[in-house]
């Protein structure tokens, strides 16, 4: 009677052991399959933000514009300008100009990543300004008179003491060369321009720029037969960054007060510029400027420019 109750617990025991075998299996083949449903729901996401990925990639993520007087990049700039004087006459004026920081790494030289020293490079940039001017004047018999040649140039070093995400301080030097080939197109003067501005970001609304800054013309010499050169200049600087920091609109008043020659100069330049798509940094604008008062030196101005801007 043992034997035949031995065997069938044994039967018993190897059916048991078969089930467990046939149902580890069949437990890992259902995790598995339930692993791939979810990489499966999850698929769509990836897949998504995968394709969401080139046009984040399209946007612009640093302002390439020029637009903001203390952002420090390289930058050269082409621009013609007609003037409508008040008087019968015209003057178009091409200028070439050219910023740049004076060396990103120039705080390495000291090995003083602290203090005055710490980033030096992008606190300093300076400019330059290269003119040609063609000057037509017309008689009161209806002559006409055109004077042509290079003007005046001047060279400018802009430093920022202090700078913030919502204000920022620029201070600089400027100076004026009386490089011109005719007396007419220049003012035969050396002179030193200090200067002030007082960044506001943001205030006037999202990617807005407020720059106010006074210039004080200095008379340094030069020619003893022409008038000596001392002006107080005001300068408001209006800037908005449209369309992902695509388009820009500038608003420019201007006041210059003339001591040397008894007169007041005021204007105001508006200004309309966009990017240039399929080449990275490069943009054109459009530039009409008014010329206020009896004072003004010029009824109306046009300009056109190509800017281009890198790091």
């Amino acid at each position: 009677m043992k034997a035949p109750k031995m065997f069938a617990a044994a039967l018993i025991m190897l059916s048991c052991i078969q089930l467990v075998a046939l149902a580890g299996p069949t437990t890992a083949v259902a995790q598995e399959v339930e692993e791939q449903q979810q990489e499966a729901e999850e698929q769509p996401e990836d897949n998504q933000e995968a394709e969401e990925q080139p046009q984040e990639a399209k946007e612009p993520k640093e302002d390439n514009t020029g637009t903001n007087p203390i952002n420090f990049t390289y930058d050269a700039r082409f621009y013609p300008e007609m003037s409508w004087l008040p008087e019968n006459g015209s003057l178009i004026t091409t200028t070439f100009e050219f910023r740049a920081p004076l060396g990103r790494d120039l705080d390495n030289l000291t090995n003083q990543r602290i203090g005055i020293f710490d980033d030096l490079g992008s606190r300093f940039a300076y400019r330059i300004k290269v003119r040609q001017k063609s000057l037509n004047l017309e008689d009161e018999e209806g002559r006409n008179e055109t004077f042509s040649g290079i003007g005046d140039t001047d060279f400018r070093l802009l430093g920022i003491p202090y700078v913030s995400n919502t204000f920022a301080i620029a201070g600089g030097l400027e100076w004026y060369f009386p490089t011109a080939t005719n007396d007419f197109l220049g003012d035969g003067r050396f002179a030193m321009v200090p200067q002030i501005f007082f960044g506001f970001f943001g205030l006037l609304g999202p990617n807005s720029i407020f720059v106010p800054g006074y210039l004080y013309v200095w008379d340094i010499g030069g020619d003893s037969d022409r008038n000596e050169v001392n002006q107080h200049k005001i300068d408001v600087y209006f800037v908005w960054l449209l369309a992902k920091m695509r388009h820009w609109l500038i608003v420019n008043p201007q006041a210059n007060f003339d001591v040397g020659n008894d007169r007041n100069l005021f204007l105001v330049d508006v200004e309309w510029g966009f990017m240039i798509p399929p080449l990275p940094g490069a943009s054109v604008y459009l530039r009409p400027g008014v010329g206020i008062g009896s004072d003004r030196p010029f009824d109306a101005t046009f300009e056109f420019g190509f800017k281009f801007v890198w790091r």
